[in-house]
């Protein structure tokens, strides 16, 4: 319990770490910027009148006041074959640093170089012509560092102390766990991580907050060190031209700041809105405002203030976006602990049952939901491992594409490869299966998949990752039918759903989780740090699996082999292909369905997201939502279709649903809706209504053919079989079609509008078909059966 606990809050701590110390790194870069663009202003300004930079005389006026803060170490001015020619040192600096190896290539565009030591901003000086020199503002990587331990370090303890009061909770409930109805050792965990989560989320807007006003504040306390003189001699503001213009400067030069104004005796004397000049100035609750008292002691009928305001939405944005990174998590985490919570209570009912073995059966776990219960995280997390690199991976393959010299089209082939060798390996899997047992042919597809993702690791070529990704597939796919196998051999008639839940969880949990955790990892930790933990991950399953799997007695063996699995499927398609349902069922949802799933929302949606400047993190929670719409949808579907006994109408509800959920996929297009708030609304809908329309697909598709005339003529278990096999079809072509489309209509979403389109045509075909024949009745389950 404390092992599960502490991993949770230790991921959502590094996870909520990362993300702050990149947004608060950005809002120190920001500052670092803003005072940089200050001294630019004016210097540009003496280089605009055609005066030569060296002859610059004001640098250590503009310099001095901003070395006093902590935040900036060294302003220093280059010319433009990196020789020095101005230079300001705080004095806690000996010398200044040694110019970055970018300060005589910046000519146009602000740069900026994360060192080790150091942030360095440089900033372009130019005249009216030409670029004739560079600034650059360096800052200490400590001012950051300080900041954020001051932050997170409290947390830590907190992180260890709830994970240990949860432990020792459950240490001292365990002789009444095991009877309880009400599911305490999950709502435990909920709260803790709750608590946990709230911590995170405070400490994060304070962190923001304080990070916001003290670049505010900076920025003030400089304006006003040069307004002060003006005060000091009480002379008047009025008298002075051009003190408008610095007001606009200011208020151009940083951009989160809404107003910026003197008030003397409460009248605006100058702002940056011109409307506002002599009226009195009104605090607005909307806004932070900074306020600087340039007033002399000895006047007290003189009252001059320096005021800056900046809008809360400004603070509130960047924890929104925290705060949504934090639910993601919450979701991964909650799947992930769930999972494990689950094979804990399981282990404290068998030890119930060995420590008190004259107790009614009723009270003891058997060794059927012990297995059943032991088998869910391996598949949950063969597919979590894989799942984690599904947000970056078609922009990593794109990149190895292009590093190759070969065009960006090339990018789909390791994820067809992928679904290829994942087809192929179902029937030799199986045969494999019924030779050496489920374990086995789980250890196997266990160490395939772990090999597959894990490889990546190594920088290689395009060719060498469409192999690893073939391993990754045969891995997959002889997993897959190694834990069906496990669950039909240790499952009861009445256990036979649960195992069946037991695929359907792993999978939609993997992928949720995975999606969510591995677009935040890739942030901190780039690709190969994610294939490395997924690779750990893996050979964590294995030795799960090697420790804690029970095994199973040997299967009876099918006579013939491989061989003969093949000429039952050869003869199986020969017979359901002359089927017109079959035919229109396969074609007009089946493998659509699945050609969406891989050639659209993991292949080409990652491609245009990155295309339109989404975040990695925006990309797996987008995909994350679509799984969540899934598992939503197909519970609702399979009730629906079990109490209609009407599969073919719920059918046709999820082409035309996945259609339109493309085309407002397809809204996000700059042609169309842009980047805007309207275009990202359309996307997240979009996504979530083809997560439902799958829903409905999914499941009820399966009981469509198995049910039809011909399942009733040949038998469901072929018909449902071989349509399986057949229906991966979609999940091979759909990225290798994706990148030709892409190839030859351009890499614009607007192209997944015209695809919603034919989708949506491809369910009216299939209704169509009722013109011809009558439409298919289902029977009921138990007939099925």
């Amino acid at each position: 319990m404390f092992i599960v606990t502490a991993v949770s809050l230790t991921l959502l701590l590094y996870v909520s770490y990362g993300d702050s110390k990149r947004t608060y790194e950005q809002i120190h870069i920001e500052k670092l910027t803003a005072h940089g663009r200050l001294v630019q202003n004016y210097i540009e300004k003496f280089l605009r009148d055609g005066l030569p930079l060296r002859q610059y005389a004001g640098f250590n006026t503009l310099a001095t006041p901003i070395l006093e803060g902590e935040d900036i170490d060294v302003l220093a001015v280059y010319d433009q074959a990196g020789q020095q020619i101005f230079a300001g040192i705080d004095k806690a600096n000996l010398k200044p640093l040694e110019p970055p190896s970018a300060i005589s290539r910046v000519k146009q565009e602000i740069a900026v170089e994360y060192g080790a030591t150091h942030y360095q901003v440089i900033i372009p000086l130019r005249t009216r012509f030409e670029t004739v020199g560079n600034l650059l503002v360096s800052s200490n990587t400590e001012v950051v560092s300080k900041k954020l331990s001051a932050t997170f370090r409290p947390l830590v303890y907190l992180s260890v102390g709830l994970a240990a009061a949860f432990a020792a909770v459950v240490v001292f409930a365990l002789p009444l766990l095991p009877r309880a109805r009400v599911p305490w050792l999950q709502i435990g965990y909920t709260i803790t991580f709750a608590a946990m989560s709230v911590a995170v989320v405070f400490a994060i807007v304070g962190l923001y907050y304080d990070g916001v006003q003290g670049k505010s504040r900076a920025s003030v306390v400089t304006l006003a060190q040069r307004l002060s003189d003006i005060v000091e001699f009480n002379l008047h503001f009025k008298d002075f031209d051009g003190m408008a213009r610095i007001f606009s400067d200011y208020r151009r030069l940083n951009t989160e700041i809404s107003e910026a104004a003197l008030v003397e005796n409460d009248v605006i004397q100058i702002d940056s809105d011109p409307t506002k000049l002599g009226k009195k100035w009104i605090s607005d609750p909307q806004n932070f405002e900074f306020k600087i008292d340039l007033s002399r002691p000895d006047q007290l009928e003189r009252v001059v203030h320096l005021i800056v305001t900046v809008p809360k939405d400004v603070v509130v944005e960047r924890v929104v976006r925290s705060v949504k990174n934090l639910a993601a998590l919450f979701v991964a985490s909650a799947l992930l602990a769930g999972l494990f919570l689950q094979v804990a209570s399981s282990l404290q009912h068998l030890r119930a049952s060995q420590i008190e073995p004259d107790a009614p059966e009723a009270d003891r776990a058997s060794a059927e939901d012990t297995a059943l219960i032991m088998i869910k995280p391996i598949f949950f997390l063969a597919v979590f491992l894989d799942s984690l690199t599904y947000s970056f991976l078609p922009n990593f393959m794109q990149d190895a594409a292009v590093v190759a010299g070969l065009s960006v089209g090339y990018a789909s082939i390791p994820f067809t490869a992928y679904y290829l060798c994942f087809a192929l390996s179902l029937l030799p899997a199986g045969n494999f299966t019924e030779r050496y047992g489920p374990k086995t042919a789980i250890l196997v597809g266990l160490l395939l998949a772990t090999a597959g993702v894990a490889g990546m690791v190594m920088r290689v070529g395009i060719i060498e990752l469409t192999f690893l990704r073939g391993i990754a597939g045969l891995g997959q796919g002889m997993l897959l039918i190694g834990v069906q196998s496990y669950i039909l051999a240790v499952a009861s008639p009445q256990k036979k759903t649960q195992g069946v839940a037991i695929i359907v969880f792993g999978f939609q949990g993997g992928l949720i989780s995975g999606m969510a955790l591995g677009s935040l990892l890739v942030n901190y930790l780039e690709a190969q740090g994610v294939f490395m933990i997924s690779g750990a991950i893996g050979c964590s399953a294995i030795f799960y699996t090697l420790l804690r799997l029970p095994s199973v007695s040997d299967q009876a063996r099918i006579a013939g082999g491989l061989v003969a699995a093949a000429r039952r499927l050869v003869h199986d398609i020969r017979d359901v292909m002359s089927d017109r349902e079959f035919i229109a069922t396969l074609l007009c949802i089946g493998v659509p369905a699945k050609a969406i799933l891989t050639g659209t929302i993991t292949f080409a949606m990652p491609l245009l997201l990155v295309q339109y400047n989404y975040r990695s993190e925006d990309i797996g929670q987008l995909i994350m939502l679509y799984g969540l719409a899934v598992i939503l949808a197909t519970g609702f579907a399979s009730r629906l279709v079990d109490r209609t006994s009407n599969s073919e109408q719920v059918l046709f509800w999820g082409a035309i649903l996945s259609g339109g959920g493309l085309m407002l996929v397809g809204f996000m297009s700059p042609t169309l809706a842009g980047s805007g708030p309207f275009g990202t609304g359309a996307l997240i809908a979009g996504t979530i209504l083809v997560g439902i329309a799958h829903g409905l697909i999914n499941a009820p598709v399966v009981t469509h053919v198995g049910q039809s005339d011909l399942g009733n003529r040949i038998g469901v278990n072929p018909v449902t079989t071989t349509y399986r096999f057949l229906e991966r079809a979609g999940h091979i072509v759909g990225p290798l079609v994706m990148a030709q489309i892409f190839l030859v209509f351009g890499q614009d979403a607007m192209v997944i509008v015209w695809i919603g389109v034919g989708i949506a045509c491809l369910g009216l075909v299939f209704m169509a078909r009722n013109l011809v024949q009558p439409p298919v009745r289902n029977l009921p389950s138990e007939a099925l059966q």
